[in-house]
């Protein structure tokens, strides 16, 4: 596995891929819990779990599209699109125009913008490591998903229990 890290573009796909899993994993633990705290509902927060979990079913559509286009691009774009899209949420805050019609509208479509990442890394990494570091590079992705995705719901729970 140490030969890998030492390929700068697994390198940097792999940070990515834990980047990206830190903020998703902070920021469903904490719309969940504005849901939660704008609402006082579980049926409201049950229905935001629902709308974040349900784009996934979509993501078998995304393979075809993504190998058509350029991965970086794929990467980079989801990435700042999901970045510009998690913005409306305290810019509605600020301005006192935040409800559950905002979040239940926005936490979909940001889970939407993510399913494509899947599809382009598991596309990448053939393209960046060797057959015989594939297995490895799957497993660590393996790894990265759940493993860590896992944690980082663990350290937003425990942050927005702390913080408030």
């Amino acid at each position: 596995m140490r030969t890998l890290f030492r390929n700068a573009a697994f390198r940097r796909l792999f940070l990515g891929r834990l980047v990206t899993n830190a903020g998703d994993s902070l920021y469903y633990v904490a719309a969940m819990w504005l849901v939660y705290e704008l609402t006082g509902s579980e049926f409201y927060t049950g229905v935001a779990g629902f709308l974040v979990m349900a784009p996934a079913a979509l993501q078998f559509l995304f393979g075809p599209l993504v190998d058509r286009l350029p991965l970086r691009r794929v990467f980079v774009w989801t990435q700042l699109l999901q970045g510009a899209l998690v913005l409306v949420v305290p810019v509605a805050a600020h301005f006192e125009a935040l409800s559950v019609a905002l979040l239940l509208t926005v936490m979909p479509l940001l889970s939407l913008l993510n399913q494509p990442v899947y599809p382009a890394q598991s596309a990448a990494l053939p393209r960046i490591v060797d057959r015989d570091g594939l297995v490895a590079a799957n497993s660590l992705f393996t790894f990265a998903y759940q493993g860590v995705d896992a944690a980082f719901n663990a350290v937003g729970g425990v942050l927005i229990a702390a913080v408030g």
